[in-house]
Order: structure tokens, then sequence, then C-alpha cells
């Protein structure tokens, strides 16, 4: 089990996934047609409820 975390490729699988995982979400959070949706969900404290 020792030898499995001291394997130095895992540290390179790791840091590419990281990096993928990372421009995944980049590329979700501004693709084309988000921002009214981020708009509206930034203005949600801003308006007022009928309670």
């Amino acid at each position: 089990m020792k030898h499995f975390f001291a394997d130095a490729n895992l540290g390179l699988i790791g840091l590419l996934f990281f990096f993928l995982f990372f421009c995944a979400v980049t590329l979700w959070t501004f693709r084309p047609g988000s921002k009214n949706t981020y708009k509206n969900h930034g203005n949600i404290p801003l308006q007022e409820h009928d309670e």
C-alpha cells in the first residue's frame, strides 16, 4: 500500500485530472447563454418576497 502512494505517475495524473476539471468548470461557467441565468441568480437577494 505504501508503494502505491509513492508512485510519481499518480501525481502527474492527479495534476492533469484537476487541470481538466478546472477547464471544464471554466468552460461551463462562461458558456454562451449563461449570462442571463447568472444575472438572475445574482439578483435573488435584492428581490422582495411577499410573506
